[in-house]
């Protein structure tokens, strides 16, 4: 069995950077013209994505399954599932990356619409139903505020970012287009351990204490979490954690050493050691990019 081809970035690439860690937006089809038209089938562990094909035909393949698609439609794409394309026209549009443990934050309060993103959704646009042209605008607003410099910018795509979680999943309520993976014990095991760590709020727990939780041995749950996400259980609890990091380092009010403590880590040099060796950047730093004052 061929072991699935992840990217921490977009395909052939192992970096993005989300504008206020939630959303990177790029032109679609790019990418298929840098490969003669062909993306071979990869995945993501580290966010989710919508292509939004607004001309063209391409062919898209997820797990054993192909479609061919045609404009107007956009895609939804679950994180590590495998997926690719085979352009037959020249295509344009947009692909949307949402990060998910992010979205995950923005949404903890609504933890289903979180779950009604772990399908693949692939939707014509019609101009008759009023529900898919309602996401379908929304998707070209996001679109539209990334690649604009318009004043509060990053507020705006916070709350656009919501509303289009909002209303893809509320048209999966409806049945429209979904396809349902086929689900294993392996994910749902998966899918407890992710929240198992959204519960724990603190990164002192260790992989042991998640499998006990599981009733499954620490080896398993590393089988379980590099078979579907292609990391390690210690690696998913140091990405989610790092990010949630970066999400409080954003505000203002708080100072490195209160983050660091409130998220578990006892000594904040290590945080911090941590901190860059995951982002490329101290806390400082990371703080200064976004332009917040470091306290």
């Amino acid at each position: 069995m061929q072991e699935k081809r992840f990217y921490k970035g977009l395909y052939g690439t192992n970096t993005i950077e989300f504008a206020k860690g939630l959303i990177h937006v790029y032109p679609f089809g790019e990418i298929g013209m840098q490969h003669q038209g062909q993306v071979k089938l990869h995945a993501h562990n580290n966010f989710l994505q919508i292509f939004v094909v607004q001309s063209g035909q391409t062919e898209f393949y997820y797990g054993t399954a192909k479609v061919t698609i045609e404009s107007p439609a956009f895609i939804v794409v679950p994180n590590n599932l495998e997926h690719g394309f085979k352009h037959l026209t020249q295509v344009t549009g947009w692909i949307i990356n949402l990060a998910d443990t992010v979205l995950e934050h923005m949404l903890q309060r609504e933890a289903d619409v979180i779950f009604g993103m772990e399908e693949v959704h692939i939707v014509a646009v019609n101009a008759e139903d009023s529900v898919t042209t309602e996401v379908y605008k929304t998707m070209q607003q996001c679109v539209d505020e990334y690649n604009g410099q318009f004043p509060g910018r990053l507020l705006m795509l916070q709350y656009l970012v919501g509303q289009l979680l909002v209303q893809l999943y509320r048209m999966s309520l409806g049945g429209r287009n979904a396809f349902h993976e086929s689900s294993n014990i392996s994910k749902v095991y998966f899918r407890r351990f992710q929240q198992l760590i959204r519960a724990q709020e603190s990164y002192k727990r260790s992989v042991e204490e998640y499998a006990r939780d599981l009733f499954i041995s620490t080896g398993h749950l590393s089988r379980i979490c590099r078979s579907i996400a292609g990391k390690s259980p210690k690696d998913i609890l140091i990405d989610y954690f790092i990010t949630k990091a970066q999400l409080a380092l954003s505000d203002v009010e708080s100072n490195i050493a209160t983050v660091s403590y409130k998220l578990g880590f006892d000594d904040p040099a290590y945080f911090a050691r941590l901190f860059k060796k995951r982002t490329g950047q101290t806390p400082q730093e990371f703080r200064k990019k976004i332009g917040v004052k470091s306290t």
